[in-house]
């Protein structure tokens, strides 16, 4: 039990692991931004501030995430609110890039292949999942040796 404890809670450098963390983060930031979007959209704000509340939704998925993946999946301290900050950013930034090869796939595979929407979002969506989780990774959550 000790050691089921440990992979799945414990501080580790394998990537397999990692990658079933991440997995799990991304499906509990997707629940995250569904809820959050329906509540400000049909309860609070209406669908006339959908940008807003798409906005709103995003961000605090994107919180969540975020922390998530700094305790869970990568056990990483950014080490102050200065570098935190930077450190979300740069992990936001990796998420707007993965959303521009998710919008890029789709649309070729779609509009220039013929293959269906929901085939090709699927595609991008795991092409992104791996872009993310790698750059991540590397940028924001590697070891720095000194």
């Amino acid at each position: 039990m000790g050691n089921l404890w440990a992979k799945l809670f414990g501080k580790t450098d394998s990537t397999t692991v990692q990658i079933v963390r991440n997995a799990v983060v991304e499906g509990i930031r997707y629940l995250t931004n569904i809820a959050i979007l329906w509540y400000l959209n049909e309860r609070l704000l209406g669908p006339d501030w959908l940008a807003v509340s798409t906005f709103v939704a995003s961000l605090l998925a994107g919180l969540l995430n975020y922390g998530l993946c700094t305790i869970w999946v990568f056990h990483k301290k950014a080490g102050g609110a200065g570098k935190s900050l930077v450190q979300f950013a740069v992990f936001t930034l990796i998420g707007a890039a993965g959303l521009a090869i998710n919008i890029g796939i789709t649309t070729v595979l779609t509009n220039r292949c013929g293959v269906y929407f929901l085939i090709s979002n699927t595609i991008a969506q795991i092409t992104v999942f791996f872009f993310n989780f790698f750059v991540r990774k590397r940028v924001v959550f590697s070891e720095k040796k000194a």
